[in-house]
């Protein structure tokens, strides 16, 4: 599956998304937080996104400065931007309908990864990890399962200092955390030893509250689920160093 971020497959799915939504919908041209505003707003922002695109093809034979290619400060608040009119039309389709339009919602994915390809920080990310998760949910095929270890990982390096900094951590449900898990969780599905290492040393480093019981709960799933050995010696290692009571005080 292609999570990436490409113009044409996003502005299509963007709108079979939400045009139906969008139909009855009276415009107003003075009202910025409108639906209809909203969506063009999105359509002005795929534009300025697929201008990066077209600049980053040509990169490496221009230099930056001739070039006018986006900084990494402009890729965040453009990432911002359309991450924010994004969750406005969801929250749109949601009051109207009833439900959450998980097609929509999805669309975090390719916008987070264009901000993350582009060298940007990542400061929204609650759509992001709820789309990501809803994927590891569907998924069972190892290599599909790599591939999505490989976009959660992009995402985690991506977020912002103030997301890794992590301040809110009597909150079990906040998104850094469930994000975290879920990279050692889908790595470990994937049955890629060495990605199951990446993904438990960025466990480590960015929970390390979590760290002990996870490794124990990884132990527990080797003989429930019954995983090959090569994913049981790496889990039974981790387990051993991080797993006992005094490694991580």
């Amino acid at each position: 599956m292609d999570y990436s971020f490409n113009p044409k497959t996003f502005r299509d799915l963007f709108h079979a998304a939400i045009d139906e939504h969008l139909a009855d919908v009276e415009s107003v041209s003075d009202d910025t937080h409108s639906p209809l505003t909203l969506a063009d707003a999105m359509d002005q922002a795929i534009d300025v996104m697929a201008r990066a695109e077209a600049d980053e093809a040509v990169r490496s034979s221009m230099s930056a400065e001739s070039m006018g290619v986006l900084e990494e400060k402009d890729i965040t608040e453009i990432g911002r931007y359309a991450l924010e009119l994004l969750e406005g039309l969801v929250a749109f389709v949601e009051e109207k309908s009833g439900q959450q339009s998980r097609e929509l919602m999805r669309l975090s994915i390719p916008l987070s990864l264009w901000v993350a390809r582009h060298g940007g920080r990542l400061q929204r990310i609650d759509m992001v990890v709820n789309s990501l998760a809803g994927y590891a949910n569907e998924i069972t095929e190892p290599v599909q399962l790599a591939d999505l270890a490989g976009i959660i990982g992009e995402i985690i390096e991506a977020c912002s200092d103030e997301i890794k900094q992590d301040m809110e951590q009597t909150n079990l449900m906040r998104p850094w955390r469930i994000l975290n898990l879920n990279y050692g969780i889908v790595a470990t599905r994937s049955h890629d030893p060495a990605l199951i290492e990446k993904a438990y040393d960025s466990l480590v480093k960015n929970l390390p509250q979590d760290a002990r019981g996870f490794f124990r709960e990884g132990m527990a799933q080797m003989d429930i689920i019954g995983y090959p050995q090569a994913v049981r010696e790496v889990v039974e290692r981790y387990d051993k160093m991080w797993g006992s009571e005094n490694v991580l005080h």
